[in-house]
């Protein structure tokens, strides 16, 4: 709790983590080999070094409460350990707040309930030369100008699709009704029947979106509004939430090589927080995730593991990456198809190189009986005509070997492309079989939410 450790990458004078050390725990095994394992926390863990006071704030914006938190914070802890106040751009609907502080819960807990669970954003403890600054923000991110793509810098990527939350039809509850007996009141066992739109629903208490009943079946999920005390209302509120559902889940996990790290590349690093383009067009994927995880191999800088969080997809988001998938197969099937028919031309191709090789061959074996002829009859021959056939026969030659020349080079080149061809062939064929197991994985889920998740 009180040794910290900083981890550097030297090249950029950037800090990677900054944090103090928990219990440690020692080992050793079977072998003999002795090893100690090392957890550390960052910074962030300080307010959970402090509690908060109750306090009831009245009229003050998000920065002020915040700021009272800190204040309250900085008065129980270590002189490392105090804050100042960074950015706060997260703002709330209404510039009064009201707020009650319970002063049973750290500063990290008492930030978390009151600030971020009801206004959102993101907190992040940075440290600079003149101490520690809080920076509250919606979203703390830049937009990466490192492409992960595939064929550059992506080695893996794993996405998982998971529609087990979604649902068909909703029944909105709204307030409970009011106790009507003194006995009931001090009855703790019985519950108050809530509001319901049976009344201005037609008689039923659930909305149902016919569209998702066809691809999930009859999923019913009931959503409570404890504030909602008029039925009309009451239906709105479920209407819109049915029609604006996010429950599918989308989760990566991709292995990536971080290019910053390699002399001469000018392009930002892997980050937690940041968004980077993500392009793998075998599996249909070409848009911006955002880094919400990473491991890092220190003694393998260039590895970088990193996890995207999940990302909630509407039916719209759903039905279009369905389509987007089913395209890429198309297309995978398309190049399979295209690279056959390269085959087949290169084949030819062979052929009738070789049928040209055998025929040089035989060009040369003649002029090769040419020459030894010559040489026999030479005796016999005037000096004018022997220049004449030698002159004729260098001509052969000349030609014959640019024509061998040639032909060579085309054996090596269609050699190459068809050593190449084969195993883009083969990096396709093994990644359709994934994308096949993928699908017939994916089928098997739907049907199963068909059936109820039988």
């Amino acid at each position: 709790m009180t040794t910290f450790v900083k981890v550097t990458i030297s090249k950029r004078n950037q800090v990677l983590f900054e944090g103090r050390v928990l219990p440690t725990t020692d080992s050793m095994a079977t072998s003999g080999e002795f090893n100690k394992e090392i957890t550390c926390e960052g910074l962030l863990a300080f307010l959970h070094d402090s509690t908060q006071d109750y306090y009831a704030l009245a009229n003050n914006d998000l920065k002020s409460f915040l700021q009272h938190v800190i204040d309250v914070h900085n008065r129980q802890v270590d002189a490392f350990k105090k804050i100042k106040l960074g950015q706060v751009t997260v703002t709330s609907p209404s510039d009064n707040v009201y707020k009650s502080i319970d002063d049973s819960k750290t500063t990290y807990e008492t930030i978390k309930d009151k600030l971020i669970t009801k206004y959102g954003g993101e907190i992040r403890l940075r440290h600079e030369p003149d101490g520690l600054y809080l920076d509250y923000m919606p979203e703390i991110a830049i937009q990466s100008n490192q492409e992960i793509r595939l064929a550059s810098n992506l080695l893996s990527i794993k996405r998982t699709i998971d529609p087990s939350a979604m649902y068909s039809i909703i029944k909105p509850l709204g307030a409970r009704a009011e106790t009507t007996t003194q006995a009931d009141e001090g009855n703790t066992d019985i519950s108050q029947p809530r509001l319901t739109i049976e009344t201005v629903n037609a008689g039923s208490p659930f909305l149902v979106s016919q569209k998702l009943v066809d691809q999930i079946g009859r999923v019913v999920h009931p959503e409570v509004w404890d504030n909602v005390k008029v039925a009309s209302i009451l239906k709105s509120k479920g209407q819109a939430m049915l029609d604006s559902q996010r429950e599918i889940k989308e989760q990566f996990q991709v292995t990536a090589v971080d290019l910053s790290l390699l002399s001469g590349m000018t392009v930002d690093s892997f980050e937690c927080g940041n968004y980077h383009q993500t392009i793998n067009p075998l599996m249909g994927i070409d848009e911006r995730l955002r880094i919400v995880g990473q491991s890092l191999d220190l003694c393998e800088p260039l590895n970088s593991t990193l996890s995207i969080g999940d990302k909630l997809l509407g039916q719209a988001d759903y039905e279009a990456l369905i389509k987007k998938q089913g395209e890429a197969i198309d297309e995978i099937k398309s190049r399979v198809a295209a690279q056959t028919a390269k085959i087949v031309t290169i084949s030819n191709e062979m052929k009738t190189t070789n049928e040209a090789l055998s025929s040089a061959q035989k060009e040369l074996s003649s002029l090769k009986t040419e020459y030894d002829k010559l040489i026999e009859n030479i005796g016999d021959a005037d000096f004018k005509a022997i220049m004449a056939k030698l002159t004729e026969l260098k001509n052969q030659t000349t030609t014959i070997i640019t024509n061998l020349g040639e032909i060579g080079q085309n054996v090596l080149d269609l050699e190459t492309f068809k050593t190449t061809q084969e195993t883009t062939n083969a990096n396709q064929l093994m990644t359709n079989n994934q994308q096949k197991t993928k699908n017939e994985d994916f089928e098997k889920r739907i049907l199963a939410l068909e059936n109820g998740g039988k």
